[in-house]
């Protein structure tokens, strides 16, 4: 059973690019492929190994993943326990927060066995960067010895918190979202309404998009955070408030909406020229990105809500850490700051 049969149209030149490689035999045993949420790692990853696994990479490349193919795909691979019998899938285990040692040590020791059909053997590490200390250094033994025939390939969000032995002893690949109108086009491809959805959704991770415009429970959640968030720099949320129910309810979810419009907020500082909102109905940022932050502000923010979101769960007080970040971008402070 494959994991993914199509792919999404972004990852085409990634995937002929590590193709290229292996047609040339030069494709590096251990791959570090990184990536915001949402952006297709998986896809990417699960549909270069079924393909090297099938022999397939000297054929025509996939076809193009439609948003609903995608969306029940990644459902689908949630169920799927064995895709493939070269196939290792390591991720952390359910209610788990973190890849064990044990975990890594169990696949690493399927590594060393002969594959079974396909003459190579392959291992995909979800989320590789909530390894813990040890699972890490367990996983650098085989990089740096690795079995003949055997591929790596590490998924990160956040590669930056790997140990920097395993980030050398990979070659990277990092994984971009298409354009703002690329996206809008591959979602209305589907008869998607995009204009349902929070353009920072739209433009940084198409994945949740298309989920969120699938489902419209989800929808409901990701546009009342993104008008918490929008009025927030208007200087008419309560950044306490906030805080307090973003800690009671699914503060990931909300840090990673912070996230993307923190993104978002600044690509439309910096290059201001992408959006035109004549042209582009989704564009109702345009003309007032920033609400009156300045870009550094907005860095800042991002900064400090990326490293909230990987803090999560270690111990770190969240309610006083996200009234810290909300209060920096509430725009009645920022006021108050500017005169």
């Amino acid at each position: 059973m494959r994991a993914f049969e199509t792919l999404c149209p972004w990852l085409s030149e990634p995937l002929e690019t590590l193709e290229k490689a292996a047609r040339a035999t030069q494709l590096g045993h251990g791959w570090l492929i990184c990536g915001q949420r949402d952006i297709g790692k998986r896809n990417l990853a699960f549909v270069l190994a079924e393909r090297l696994l099938n022999h397939e990479i000297d054929q025509a490349g996939p076809e193009h993943a439609m948003p609903r193919e995608i969306v029940a795909a990644y459902d689908k691979l949630a169920e799927i326990v064995d895709l493939h019998p070269d196939l290792f899938r390591l991720q952390a285990e359910p209610d788990k927060q973190t890849i064990s040692v044990d975990q890594v040590r169990e696949m690493t020791a399927g590594l060393t066995l002969k594959p079974h059909i396909a003459g190579l053997k392959v291992l995909v590490v979800e989320s590789a960067e909530t390894m813990t200390t040890s699972a890490a250094n367990a996983l650098l033994k085989t990089l740096e010895e690795p079995t003949p025939n055997t591929y790596l390939f590490l998924l990160a969000e956040r590669p930056g918190r790997l140990p920097a032995t395993i980030r050398s002893r990979c070659q990277q690949l990092a994984l971009h979202p298409p354009a703002h109108k690329a996206s809008i086009a591959w979602l209305e491809s589907d008869g998607l309404a995009v204009n349902h959805a929070p353009p920072a959704l739209l433009a940084g991770a198409p994945l949740a998009a298309a989920r969120a415009l699938l489902d419209p429970d989800i929808l409901s959640i990701y546009n009342k955070l993104y008008a918490e968030i929008n009025a927030l720099y208007e200087g008419k949320s309560d950044p306490y408030l906030m805080a307090e129910n973003w800690k009671k309810d699914d503060p990931f979810l909300a840090l990673s909406c912070l996230v993307e419009n923190l993104h978002d907020r600044i690509r439309r500082q910096l290059v201001p020229q992408r959006w035109n909102p004549v042209t582009d109905s989704t564009a109702q940022l345009a003309d007032n990105s920033g609400n009156g932050i300045s870009t550094e502000k907005l860095f800042k923010g991002l900064k400090m809500a990326e490293n909230l979101r990987e803090q999560l769960g270690r111990g770190t007080n969240v309610g006083l850490a996200l009234k810290a970040l909300l209060v920096g971008l509430d725009q009645s402070q920022v006021s108050r700051e500017n005169t």
